[in-house]
């Protein structure tokens, strides 16, 4: 019987060392660019053109949405014999999307009042587009490494990637700071989202030289319902996906993106601590740190103990770190050689050695879990249902923290937290937050099998 020319060949060691080499690289080209979509950045913009909080949820919320696009993506890329031409052209007008807001004040500078939902418009879009590349992306990865040796890959990337954040979340703080001393002034967003789509941009391209097997194709004329439908058959990947949708939803509620503060949690600090850019973004820098320091033997036991077991643990002991919040003090503190500096910031880095890398972590037992639970043939529908589903799920948190910060004050005084500060919408948010993890990821993540399949055919 001849070989089917299109099934995969197996690669040789030094270009699979290639490829993961050139992986990293281009990974880091593209963490400058995650820096500023996910980071300090983009809240601390919106917050400058005058968003409101519910405008602020619905931005969180179509960017979990925009996950659903990874379902027609998925079934157009599986009809093809090659992932990376479709993963690159659509990643790159992706990327190519941020310089929208970089330009938009520049280009229409009489058109303040309609420049949030340019915003929320252009980069929604941009977000289609990112988790319409994603899939491919995933399956392309999952073909590539060997299963035994993912878990440490991803938890040594991680943590290479991570020194690259505190490098551009310093700098992208020092850039708004310093740029943003006219009052009024978006320059310094302007310079941020630019470096973003230019380092962006030049992931892409990088990546391209990484080799990609030839995927396994399902076998022709199956109906798409069925495809969709055989990988939630398996009552593990089913629970896995429900588990991290819920967890996805618990971390949107106060901002948080795979351990990095972000829309809500920035907000507040700046808005009832009145912190600057560049004290906000120590949480940004703790966080990377925190995921220097714990990716890689996260990594190490996501191969030793299964990526379920390390998973559990981290849902159960991180989100005792977000807690923290309800210790913060409306007062300063004065460093030697800096100043007075806000005591939430000092507390909550503090807290985010932590939290950023059990937070991050997940993100390593997501991947890992994905991998186990979905087989070599029809793995990017698969991988597509999931993501889709959990950010659909996780988009319903973002939405009920723009619209509990809309409709709740910033300090309520009848009541003051054990730190000092007023009890806010923000300290609902994280109560939110801790019931979901414990209540619902918690209890699913528990009852699961890792070694089990679906049967895809």
């Amino acid at each position: 019987m001849p070989l089917d020319p299109l099934a995969p060949t197996a690669l040789s060691e030094q270009e699979l060392e290639m490829s993961m080499r050139k992986n990293v690289a281009a990974g880091a080209l593209g963490t400058v660019w995650l820096v500023a979509v996910y980071g300090l950045p983009l809240p601390l913009f919106m917050q400058a053109i005058h968003a409101t909080g519910f405008q602020l949820g619905l931005m969180g919320a179509v960017r979990q949405a925009a996950m659903f696009t990874q379902l027609p993506s998925a079934f157009f890329v599986e009809r093809l014999h090659r992932r990376k031409p479709f993963w690159a052209t659509i990643a790159s007008t992706h990327r190519a999307l941020w310089l929208v807001p970089a330009f938009l004040p520049l280009l229409w500078p009489t058109g303040e009042a309609h420049w949030v939902v340019v915003i929320i418009v252009a980069l929604g879009l941009s977000d289609c587009l990112g988790n319409a590349s994603t899939a491919p992306w995933l399956s392309w990865m999952a073909d590539l490494l060997p299963a035994g040796r993912a878990g440490r890959f991803w938890g040594g990337r991680q943590r290479l990637l991570s020194i690259v954040v505190l490098i551009a979340a310093l700098s992208f703080g020092w850039i708004l700071d310093k740029a943003g001393q006219t009052q009024g002034s978006l320059l310094g967003f302007t310079v941020v989202f630019s470096i973003a789509a230019i380092f962006g941009l030049g992931d892409i391209v990088v990546h391209s030289g990484v080799i990609e097997p030839a995927p396994l194709r399902s076998a022709p004329g199956q109906s798409p319902w069925k495809r969709l439908l055989v990988p939630l058959r398996s009552r593990d990947f089913r629970r896995v996906t429900l588990a991290m949708g819920a967890w996805m939803a618990a971390l949107a509620l106060p901002g948080y993106f795979n351990g990095t503060p972000g829309f809500f949690n920035v907000v507040y600090l700046h808005e009832a601590f009145d912190a600057t850019y560049s004290e906000a973004s120590w949480l940004i820098l703790a966080s990377a740190l925190g995921a220097v320091m714990w990716s890689h033997p996260i990594g190490h036991r996501i191969d030793r103990f299964g990526a379920r077991a390390v998973a559990m643990f981290l849902v159960a002991v991180g989100p005792l770190f977000t807690l923290m919040w309800f210790f913060a003090s409306p007062t300063r503190v004065s460093l030697p050689f800096i100043g007075p500096v806000p005591q939430p910031v000092l507390l909550m880095s503090a807290a985010s050695l932590i939290i950023g890398g059990f937070y991050a972590g997940m993100q390593l037992c997501q991947l890992r879990l994905t991998q186990a639970l979905t087989p070599n043939t029809g793995r990017t529908v698969a991988m597509a249902v999931h993501w889709s589903t959990a950010g659909v799920i996780g988009s319903i948190g973002a939405l009920t923290g723009g619209w509990i910060k809309d409709h709740m004050p910033l300090a309520w005084s009848t009541w003051n937290v054990p730190g000092g500060a007023a009890f806010s919408y923000f300290h609902v948010l994280i109560l939110l937050q801790v019931l979901l993890a414990w209540g619902v990821a918690l209890p699913l993540l528990a009852s699961v099998h890792e070694g089990r399949r679906a049967e895809i055919v």
